[in-house]
């Protein structure tokens, strides 16, 4: 699987705490299927999940719902728009994911990954 995760456009489910770890569940990840950015096919895949490892937070989670814009997650002081899917990292890590609600949550942790579902199926964009 060649997926990456963009994160503007991205439609986040249900964001949850699952212990010391914060949880964002995408209802129609935005993913980019192909290393060839000139010809890779852009689609969505329900149900990929960006897990943030022992994650200190400050936002309101019942409010992070809904359609990304603006995001971003630092990795090392590395700036990642995008995020291979299957990918981990482990490190200094900080996320701003901003949604279009105009709600923002802002997470400090030690690792993040982002995981595709079980049973992933691609559904190509067909958008102008």
């Amino acid at each position: 699987m060649d997926w990456a995760l963009e994160l503007q456009g991205s439609e986040v489910q249900f964001t949850e705490v699952l212990g010391e770890h914060l949880c964002l569940r995408f209802s129609a990840a935005l993913v980019r299927q192909g290393s060839n950015a000139l010809h890779a096919e852009v689609g969505h895949v329900k149900g990929v999940e960006l897990r943030l490892m022992q994650a200190m937070w400050v936002g309101e989670l019942a409010l992070c719902t809904g359609a990304l814009s603006d995001s971003l997650v630092i990795v090392d002081g590395v700036v990642r728009r995008e995020l291979p899917v299957g990918w981990s990292a482990h490190g200094d890590i900080q996320a701003e994911l901003n949604f279009r609600s105009g709600t923002t949550l802002t997470v400090s942790a030690q690792a993040v990954h982002c995981e595709a579902p079980a049973d992933p199926h691609f559904q190509t964009s067909y958008a102008c």
